[in-house]
């Protein structure tokens, strides 16, 4: 642009009216982004949401060339990048603009408000690539997760619990917590207060049983009634209960807990079998992913 405005005696160019195009696949995951099944707690399902990633217009240091190259001597303030560095300072934003009008509520209330309002990401393609180990949640939506329902919050006994349930040791406990902790029975980790569900098996051909344990918080209004909905996706074949299948809540900040069972049989090697839950008063809609799985990988 620079070098035909020097060129031309009287340059001129023109701005064109945009054209937004609608595209059924988006919001689609990079083919670079990382996916799951966690590794290291693998009854927690990772990602928890997706979010823009990839050719986005940020800040850059102006002590490194936008190529990263050494002969490269440019310097500038903004570069377009992509990547998981892209999306978490949106992710970081969205929780962010949240506390600003919930000032009170806990890190755990905000992802659980982030997690149960994102948008449901379309299964485009084939293998883990179109499941919940690619997006988690779904896709952000920062308007949505002011107004959640209901959350999942988790304090520091839970925290506690679940670490205890992971065998770790007492010495490496203190050492997190800042005090002595002693494990008094041990928590199953799938059992953490978390947003998502999800439960690695052993085997994939053996019928299986599994149940989750869950409490949720009402941030919305009081005397409201909420049913579960349960929604299998398609190729599927998971039998899910919810126990109790109606939460009556009668004030804000009132907190309930309920029982998710899920059973079946003959599991794909490699491919969870997912389900949602969603929780509904005619206004909000609190959705969980539900994830079984057995992975050889």
């Amino acid at each position: 642009m620079t070098f035909f405005m020097k060129q031309m005696k009287s340059p001129q160019g023109t701005v064109l009216k945009s054209k937004a195009i609608f595209n059924q696949k988006a919001p689609k995951v990079a083919s670079f982004s990382s996916r799951g099944p966690n590794t290291i707690a693998v009854d927690i399902l990772k990602p928890d949401v997706t979010a823009p990633g990839v050719e986005i217009l940020a800040a850059y240091s102006p002590l490194n060339s936008p190529s990263e190259v050494w002969f490269d001597k440019r310097h500038v303030k903004y570069s377009v990048l992509s990547g998981t560095s892209m999306a978490c300072p949106h992710v970081a934003g969205v929780a962010a603009y949240i506390k600003t009008f919930h000032s009170e509520w806990s890190p755990s209330m905000i992802q659980s408000a982030i997690m149960t309002t994102a948008w449901r990401m379309n299964a485009t393609g084939t293998g883990v690539a179109s499941t919940e180990f690619s997006y988690g949640a779904g896709h952000v939506d920062p308007i949505a997760a002011l107004n959640p329902g209901l959350v999942y919050e988790l304090d520091k006994a839970d925290h506690i619990a679940f670490l205890c349930g992971l065998n770790y040791s007492s010495k490496t406990l203190q050492l997190i917590a800042g005090e002595a902790i002693t494990c008094t029975g041990k928590s199953l980790p799938r059992n953490l207060n978390y947003p998502s569900m999800s439960a690695k098996l052993s085997e994939s051909n053996s019928s299986f049983t599994v149940t989750f344990n869950r409490t949720v918080t009402n941030l919305g209004t009081p005397n409201s009634t909420y049913k579960s909905k349960i929604v299998i996706n398609h190729g599927s074949k998971l039998k899910v209960k919810v126990s109790p299948s109606v939460l009556s809540m009668k004030s804000v900040k009132e907190k309930q807990s309920f029982i998710v069972t899920v059973s079946g049989s003959n599991l794909n090697t490699n491919l969870p079998s997912s389900a949602n839950l969603i929780w509904s008063d005619g206004k909000h809609n609190v959705r969980s992913p539900i994830v079984v799985y057995t992975y050889s990988g």
